[in-house]
């Protein structure tokens, strides 16, 4: 695997996260509320999941063949640059329900939640990279 597969796989983790705890939750017949973070994960993935998507197909496309460099320069403001679609999926919430603080709540609820949040799944993803040995599709290798 090269280290663009694995950044094009990871930059899918805020999505399959939120999933996959709510499923093994309610599969063993408990509320993910039950697990230490579990709803506010749970939650991010109901309420960030379609902003977030934007961003995650974005990212996909973008991480084609750019250096690990870059790519993890982009990966550190990735949980800043999720600000942009929440604020307008906020607002869209905030116009259907005609409430100014509908909006101003949702908007401030999430950048909360957003930041330390969006920099837990960039820790993670770092240390699941350090953890492996991938090749950079980017550089040249030796000639024999």
């Amino acid at each position: 695997m090269t280290v663009q597969t694995f950044y094009r796989y990871a930059v899918w983790l805020p999505l399959i996260v939120p999933g996959v705890l709510t499923l093994a939750a309610r599969g063993l017949g408990f509320r993910p509320s039950a697990l230490p973070l579990g709803e506010i994960i749970v939650l991010s993935g109901m309420y960030g999941g379609l902003p977030y998507a934007v961003i995650a197909l974005w990212g996909t496309w973008w991480i084609d063949s750019r250096p690990e460099r870059q790519i993890r320069r982009r990966a550190l403001q990735a949980p800043l640059w999720m600000l942009i679609p929440w604020a307008l999926f906020a607002a869209v919430i905030g116009v259907l329900a005609r409430r100014i603080d509908a909006f101003a709540g949702l908007a401030g609820l999430g950048t909360v939640i957003i930041i330390p949040l969006g920099y837990a799944y960039v820790g993670v993803v770092f240390l699941l990279r350090s953890a492996l040995d991938l090749d950079d599709a980017t550089t040249v290798p030796p000639k024999a």
